[in-house]
């Protein structure tokens, strides 16, 4: 967490409010500058608050991994909260199927906290496609959701230190090519959706999708079929990218980065007629 003190507070709640009791709550400031450490001062020894110098959200929640006591794991934004049954029903799905992680879905909600709609892991094939191929697999982030095995995360070596806006994507495909995913279908999480948090920086993010994207055609357990398609597979990662800049009203850039989406895949030009592109947006 960084510069949390407007809902840090909100989300420790949350957090202290589980029907599923056995738990304990780690704080990491990643070098926060404002009030954070006195927002979270006033839950007392309920809460273990370790400060970090700022090293990014993937150095922070590698670090309350290493610091955790439990065998399982749930990661938190400063800026979400949980619904008070949501570790419950997700011990519940660990203890039954042993899986490497368990996620929910979302809901999503304003500044203030009013509902905005729900989302939900949904997918047109397999998960692993839909994430390489932007097939329009919806997906959704596992850093306030999930709910993983620490001896797994460990081995599977933590979220990635060099990732940033994509280190979920990341994580959450390590998961599927590494180990099990279970998901409860219920929106056990609320997101909240506020100016700080949408794609601010669209360069940022098509900068750690390359990053991600590289480890991905690396990773030995990534299926053949997949690795055959990797041109198609920047093609549309340059159009996601292209309609996000376009979002953004970075017209000139999403024209670029739309260019550079047809030269990986020329045939994407039939695709665009079909389906213009999408942006998404960015933590």
């Amino acid at each position: 967490m960084h510069n949390g003190e407007a809902y840090v507070a909100d989300a420790i709640e949350s957090v202290l409010a589980q029907t599923h009791t056995a738990i304990e709550c780690v704080v990491i400031d990643d070098g926060s500058t404002d009030a954070t450490r006195d927002a979270v001062a006033a839950f007392g020894d309920a809460v273990t608050y370790v400060r970090q110098a700022h090293s990014g959200v993937s150095a922070a929640r590698n670090r309350g991994t290493a610091l955790a006591q439990g065998e399982l794991v749930a990661f938190l934004d400063h800026d979400d909260t949980w619904l008070p049954d949501k570790l419950a029903l997700q011990v519940e799905a660990m203890q039954t199927g042993r899986p490497t992680m368990v996620m929910c879905a979302i809901a999503m909600v304003d500044a203030s906290g009013a509902r905005l709609g729900t989302k939900r892991l949904r997918t047109r094939s397999d998960l692993v496609t839909g994430m390489i191929l932007f097939d329009g697999t919806e997906t959704v982030s596992c850093s306030s959701t999930g709910l993983l095995s620490r001896r797994e995360l460990l081995a599977m070596g933590g979220f990635d230190p060099a990732l940033a806006m994509s280190a979920d994507w990341d994580l959450l495909l390590r998961v599927l090519l590494e180990g099990r995913l279970d998901y409860v279908d219920e929106p056990l999480v609320l997101y909240r959706v506020h100016d700080s948090n949408m794609s601010r920086s669209v360069g940022a993010m098509g900068r750690d999708m390359n990053h991600a994207f590289a480890k991905a055609f690396a990773h030995p357990k990534l299926p053949e079929v997949l690795r055959a398609k990797r041109r198609l597979a920047y093609s549309r990662l340059y159009r996601m990218l292209s309609g996000t800049y376009r979002d953004s009203g970075e017209q000139m850039q999403a024209l670029r980065t739309l260019t550079i989406a047809l030269r990986y895949h020329p045939r994407l030009a039939l695709e665009l007629i079909r389906r213009p592109p999408r942006g998404r947006r960015a933590r």
